[in-house]
């Protein structure tokens, strides 16, 4: 094994590799396609794989990349979902009209995607929105409510019986055979 030197000069190829990961990189986040960006950067992809393999901090660029190559996807196609995309119309030949259509699919499947977050947006928003006191005023009236509620189904319980005893002659003195 070779020793390092601290007085050797720089080695051209890490400069080289640097500037063709950060092209590759680049590319990646904005197409979200890595045989394209590797084409463009100019690596095999022995060597772009051998680099994701080797280099942790390279791998997790690699995903970061991707993943904003992603979201930027995701924004086209919503913006396309919302404004539409303008199609021409022809008819022989001639240009006769444009019309706007819109992606419904898309739209639909995006806002599947993300039914689930904007939920728990929308839900920590409330939870922020909501102010102690009138949520325990609230609770509080509640509970009297069933309180009374249940005390009035009692009594009603209670009468019911009594009028059964009384229609069996027994006026509320039961007896229990053996005793």
């Amino acid at each position: 094994m070779a020793e390092t030197n601290e007085d050797s000069p720089p080695d051209p190829r890490a400069d080289h590799n640097a500037a063709k990961r950060a092209a590759f990189l680049e590319h990646l986040s904005i197409t979200s396609s890595v045989k394209e960006s590797m084409t463009v950067a100019g690596i095999p992809s022995s060597t772009l794989y051998e680099w994701k393999q080797k280099d942790p901090d390279f791998e997790v660029a690699w995903m970061k990349a991707l993943a904003e190559g992603y979201a930027l996807l995701e924004m086209e196609m919503l913006e396309r979902a919302r404004a539409g995309v303008e199609r021409k119309i022809f008819y022989h030949g001639e240009h006769r009209e444009t019309v706007r259509d819109y992606d419904h699919k898309t739209a639909l499947a995006l806002l599947r995607m993300h039914k689930e977050s904007v939920a728990m947006v929308r839900a920590a928003q409330a939870e922020l929105a909501a102010e102690p006191e009138p949520v325990r005023d609230t609770l509080d009236d509640k509970l009297k409510k069933i309180s009374f509620r249940l005390r009035a189904f009692r009594e009603e319980e209670r009468r019911k019986e009594a009028g059964a005893d009384h229609k069996n002659g027994s006026e509320g003195n039961s007896v229990i055979d053996g005793e």
